[in-house]
């Protein structure tokens, strides 16, 4: 073998790559297609991409603070700072795997949508999907009516649906002459909904044309940063059939949007982001479609929401300048798409909608979240109500909408993934294993795990809970710092390898990988500066429109984990405003929600469509009163205690 390369063994997927030497293993893995988790996008920042050498020779810069003492002596290197020398045999320590079950955290209420979903949508907004069948009985031409056939269609359907219809698909007109003639004019046809914003009459393109078409199914996608869902909606009879989410695959490449706008500026960096997130879809369209015996080409349309860098990088878009000021993206309405301009696994005559997107750090999961926010509880939705509300979107991007029917203003914060379990030492994302509950009272550390099996890690609404309970038990400080003299709890305070110090929420002895499950001070200074960021960012966008947090009358909570955050927790660790319980409402994941609403109502779309328009958008970086005040809410629950009145009341009893 020539010099230059060298042949690399992987476990446990027992799979070999020849790679050149000057490639380091975290690239050669990404390359064969192997997911391994580099939240930092390789610069060896994180500590994530740790591999165990089996055996051959290599050169590594490892940086102290990631890999221990015990962990040298087992060859456990980072990938990203470690060259082979010659073969390698390398085993994966925190590879990433597609979670191939139905996900109840993908979206509020999902056993009750998936049973009521035509209920809902006709009560709240009317049902008029993206797509439709029509079944044609066609007059026969005659020297009298020599109509073509594709005007024939035209005329009959628009004629029975009181609806415009255009057609421009020459592949389909190639083939309807015999078709309608074998058939004895009997066909039937889908029609799909144009882009419009405000006519009271869309168009329609004619897509498929068929002898027989007796199943319709599409799907809803909502692409985050660090976790992608798709919904399969039967079509015909308005169901869900199911709910399936997995990692954004682009995770490989960094865990936050700008790591992978940056990625994406190198060489052939675009093309590797959009086919990690088409693959991520992809991979989930089969499950559901397998899981529900349904065939891919009876699949024809796919609506996709998400942030706009993460739509930009679904359509190979250069994302760059959203990161440069004065942060523009190349397009905010998106018309719809040929399947094969984009390569999802579906009928190759199906059409691809994107959400419309507001501003470099406000997508189509923002404003659909806004309408979607109607199918709530005692809700029209904040675009419909009289009231002031607040949609708080809580991931990897902070979002904040404030607004009424009368005007929207939203704003994007830079949160980092933290709530999303990202750079956490024992964070996880929501899935069997995970705790989404934490309560430490008198002197046990109580705690709910997903799937009711032991503990692997901590996801969001945990991460939100631990630095809560942690400041009531008196273990931290306000500014989460461990109070090293706690009687109560001193065996579980303790400095780790790095010489930091670390609370064990659960001892390897009772976890599912025998590993410790910790909260260190430098993991509560990140949640502290995500729950600022949120917080900071609202309060801020109030004062600018010249209004307090008491005028709120409702905030609206969505996100990946929105459904399982304890308000109460989160208001004492500053995250929420300290106004009425009542006026919060969980929401879920309102993004994937306003993609199903999308695809199934034309109100709903042309709802969208207008607080796209509608909404203003601003940048707080921008604002003096933002960047000069943002370091007095890393404390908990900030430094100003007057902003939190009664949470500081119930602490001092």
């Amino acid at each position: 073998m020539n010099n230059e390369y060298v042949k690399i063994k992987i476990l446990p997927y027992n799979r070999e790559v020849i790679v050149e030497k000057d490639k380091n293993l975290l690239q050669t893995l990404i390359s064969a297609g192997v997911n391994i988790y580099a939240s930092c996008g390789g610069r060896g920042t994180c500590g994530k991409c740790k591999i165990k050498i089996l055996f051959g020779e290599y050169t590594t810069e490892e940086p102290s603070q990631f890999i221990s003492d015990e962990e040298k002596k087992q060859n456990i290197v980072l990938a990203c700072k470690t060259f082979p020398k010659s073969d390698l045999s390398i085993e994966l320590l925190n590879q990433l795997d597609v979670i191939e079950e139905i996900q109840k955290h993908s979206f509020l209420q999902y056993e009750f949508f998936k049973e009521n979903l035509k209920e809902e949508i006709e009560k709240n907004f009317g049902v008029s999907p993206l797509i439709k069948l029509c079944q044609l009985d066609l007059p026969k031409p005659s020297i009298e009516d020599n109509t073509a056939d594709v005007d024939r269609i035209i005329n009959h359907i628009s004629q029975k649906e009181k609806i415009n219809v255009v057609f421009d698909n020459l592949k389909l007109a190639s083939n309807l002459p015999d078709m309608l003639r074998k058939n004895a004019w009997n066909v039937d046809c889908l029609i799909s909904e144009k882009f419009c914003v405000n006519e009271e009459n869309p168009v329609y393109n004619i897509t498929y044309i068929s002898p027989k078409i007796d199943k319709v199914y599409a799907i809803a996608v909502d692409i985050g940063a660090t976790t992608v869902v798709v919904a399969l909606v039967d079509i015909l009879n308005l169901k869900i059939l199911g709910v399936y989410s997995t990692l954004n695959q682009q995770i490989v490449y960094g865990s936050d949007v700008i790591t992978r706008i940056i990625h994406s500026e190198q060489n052939n960096g675009l093309k590797e982001l959009n086919q990690k997130v088409v693959y991520t879809i992809n991979e989930l369209i089969d499950i559901a479609t397998k899981n529900a015996e349904v065939q891919l080409k009876d699949v024809y349309t796919a609506v996709v929401s998400g942030n706009t860098t993460m739509t930009h990088f679904f359509l190979n878009l250069p994302a760059k300048y959203i990161r440069r000021e004065p942060y523009i993206p190349v397009v905010n309405k998106i018309l719809p798409i040929d399947v094969s301009q984009v390569g999802l696994m579906m009928n190759p005559q199906g059409k691809v909608y994107c959400l419309p997107l507001v501003a470099s750090y406000v997508g189509g999961d923002i404003v659909s979240g806004v309408v979607a926010c109607g199918t709530c509880p005692a809700s029209c939705g904040i675009d419909e109500s009289d009231d002031l509300c607040v949609l708080l979107d809580l991931g990897t991007n902070g979002e904040i909408v404030v607004g009424n029917k009368d005007f929207l203003v939203s704003a994007a914060c830079s949160c980092g993934p933290a709530f999303e379990g990202i750079g956490i030492t024992s964070g996880m994302v929501a899935t069997v294993g995970a705790i989404e509950d934490i309560e430490i009272k008198y002197t046990e550390v109580k705690y709910k795990v997903i799937g009711d099996t032991k503990p692997v890690g901590i996801c969001g609404s945990g991460l939100i809970d631990i630095p809560a309970e942690l400041y009531k038990a008196g273990i931290i400080d306000r500014a989460g710092k461990f109070i090293k003299d706690n009687k109560v709890f001193k065996n579980r305070i303790r400095e780790n390898d790095n010489g930091e110090l670390e609370f064990v929420i659960v001892e390897k002895n009772f976890t599912a990988n025998n590993q410790d499950i910790v909260i260190t001070e430098s993991d509560i200074e990140n949640i502290l500066r995500s729950k600022g960021a949120i917080f900071h960012g609202l309060y801020t966008l109030i004062r600018y429109l010249g209004m307090n947090l008491s005028d709120i009358k409702k905030i609206y909570v969505s996100g990946g984990f929105g459904s399982f955050i304890d308000i109460k927790k989160a208001q004492v660790l500053g995250l929420f405003p300290d106004v009425e319980q009542g006026k919060f409402v969980i929401s879920g994941n309102t993004s994937l929600l306003g993609a199903i609403l999308f695809l199934l109502s034309s109100d709903a779309r042309k709802r969208i469509y207008k607080v796209q328009q509608k909404m203003t958008y601003v940048d707080l970086s921008s604002l003096p009163m933002y960047m000069n005040e943002y370091t007095s809410s890393l404390f908990i629950p900030h430094t100003d205690l007057s902003l939190f009145p009664n949470i500081t009341k119930e602490l001092r009893r």
